[in-house]
């Protein structure tokens, strides 16, 4: 009789924690489902040796196709995010799951190629991966966090990430540059001319506007306001 309520019991805790995890599952896959509801853009301005597409939802196992994360050690606030699915010119093909930065529409969330052919970005919720599509080990995140604005630059290979106070640009190698604080908070690009990048920033003691300029070249700036 003792062993027969100690099975039960047994079976009891092992039913419980299947419908907890099954809840969990479940959980995740709402969050990401809700991840997938945001506005992506596509921009494939630079030359590239790979397919990527935004899934609608988790890819059910694959026997074949590997699943990476980013970053790799998932928070709990990292539940939420994108799933990536990623064919190179040559190398089997695999998913890849970007965590979500923020859930605003005032946030950059895009899909585009990058000065090297063999990278993509994803941007989700405003939080920047560039990956390389042959080797998903070889990765890094934009130091904007969130990146608010996004733009090519094809004549100087460069993609721009633009953050509330600076601005980092990406080129073929990886980072080429973050500006110095460009604003007390706040900043918009209205312009690129030739070499230089023209926007306007925050002052706040003077409280207006003022312009900047930022050589693409280099990242050096002049003008803007900073505490």
């Amino acid at each position: 009789m003792k062993n027969l309520v100690g099975r039960r019991r047994g079976r009891m805790r092992s039913c419980f924690f299947r419908s907890c995890e099954a809840f969990r599952h479940q959980q995740l896959l709402l969050d990401v489902k809700n991840a997938m509801k945001q506005h992506f853009r596509f921009d494939f301005t630079f030359p590239r040796n790979y397919e990527v597409r935004i899934l609608e939802a988790a890819p059910p196992v694959h026997p074949v196709e590997k699943l990476y994360h980013y970053p790799v050690e998932l928070e709990e606030g990292d539940r939420s995010g994108a799933y990536v699915r990623v064919t190179p010119q040559d190398g089997p093909a695999w998913v890849g799951f970007f965590a979500l930065g923020f859930d605003s529409g005032q946030v950059v969330s895009q899909l585009c190629s990058t000065p090297d052919p063999d990278s993509f970005c994803v941007v989700v919720g405003g939080y920047a991966y560039v990956v390389k599509a042959e080797n998903p080990a070889q990765w890094l995140r934009v130091e904007q966090k969130p990146v608010v604005d996004l733009r090519m630059v094809s004549q100087h290979s460069l993609l721009l990430f633009a953050g509330f106070t600076s601005i980092t640009a990406v080129g073929s190698e990886g980072i080429a540059w973050t500006t110095e604080r460009l604003t007390w908070e706040g900043l918009t690009i209205t312009e690129i001319d030739g070499d230089k990048l023209l926007g306007h920033g925050w002052d706040a003691p003077a409280d207006k506007e003022v312009p900047f300029e930022v050589d693409l070249n280099t990242g050096k700036h002049t003008g803007g306001a900073r505490p």
